[in-house]
This record gives structure tokens, C-alpha cells and sequence, in this order.
């Protein structure tokens, strides 16, 4: 249901159109498309994209996945390494503590804030309108009851 409403929000964000651009995207997630590029040529941008000749485009479906779930289409599942015939002497590794990647929560987050806020606008101009015809509209009933003075 939720994937499919951001779906729907970001087809109508880039108007019908299933790809986004660097610049629509950086509007929705907050990272700028000078970072996104630099991103993606060292192989740390988490979304996937497609180059069409020198421009460079993400799947609206691939973008929803990303904020909705932190997942990404490149990521592939990890292969065991071959085994040696030999077996060498093992050395205990110390434990890596795991740390989770919470950074699709925060662009999530950030994608959520910047939609109140752009509907918290809306709301007020909407309010602004209404207040804005009523007082149109009593000040024409105004009119017509009270013609003015000639002198």
C-alpha cells in the first residue's frame, strides 16, 4: 500500500515519467547532484542508475525500494570464498562488531519531513485563498448594500 503511494508520488513528481534525474532526486532524499555523482564514481551511491549517453537517470521503482527498505537492487548476495586443498594455519579474527547502516532511515526521514512541509504550505496557502474569498466576497455584498457617496 505505502510503496505504492510513493510510487504514485514520484511518478507524478517526474510527470509520468519512470525515471528521475540527479536533480528531482536530490529534491526528494536532500543529497545534492554534485554529491551524487561523486558518489556513484566511487561506487558508494546506494540507488542504482542507468547512464543514457552522458546523462544519468534512477528508476522511480528503484528510489521507493531504497527509502521504503534501505535495499537496493545492487546488492547481491555475498559468495563464499573457494577453499584452499591445503588447510592453513587459521589465526582467530578478532569479532567486527555489527553495525547496522541506518542511513536509509534518515533519507526515509528526510523524505517525510519534506513532505509535511511542503504539504503544511499548501495547507496555509489553501486557508490564505479561503480567507482571501470570503473577504472578497463581504466586501462586494459591502458594496452592494452601501453604494457610495456622490459628493
Amino acid at each position: 500500500m505505502i510503496d505504492q503511494q510513493l510510487i504514485d508520488y514520484l511518478r507524478e513528481k517526474t510527470k509520468g515519467k519512470l525515471l528521475m534525474s540527479p536533480e528531482q532526486l536530490s529534491e526528494e532524499i536532500g543529497i545534492p547532484a554534485k554529491q551524487q555523482s561523486k558518489l556513484r564514481k566511487e561506487g558508494r551511491f546506494p540507488i542504482p542508475f542507468k547512464n543514457i549517453g552522458r546523462l544519468v537517470y534512477y528508476s522511480i521503482y528503484d528510489v521507493a525500494d531504497f527509502l521504503l527498505n534501505g535495499k537496493t537492487a545492487l546488492e547481491a548476495p555475498q559468495k563464499a570464498p573457494e577453499r584452499p586443498t591445503t588447510a592453513p594455519i587459521k589465526k582467530k579474527a578478532p569479532r567486527a562488531s555489527t553495525v547496522q547502516d541506518l542511513s536509509h532511515i534518515f533519507m526515509l526521514r528526510a523524505f517525510a519531513q519534506s513532505l509535511e512541509e511542503r504539504a503544511t504550505a499548501m495547507l496555509s496557502l489553501a486557508e490564505n485563498l479561503k480567507d482571501y474569498a470570503n473577504k472578497k466576497e463581504m466586501m462586494e455584498s459591502f458594496a452592494e448594500k452601501l453604494p457610495p457617496k456622490g459628493y
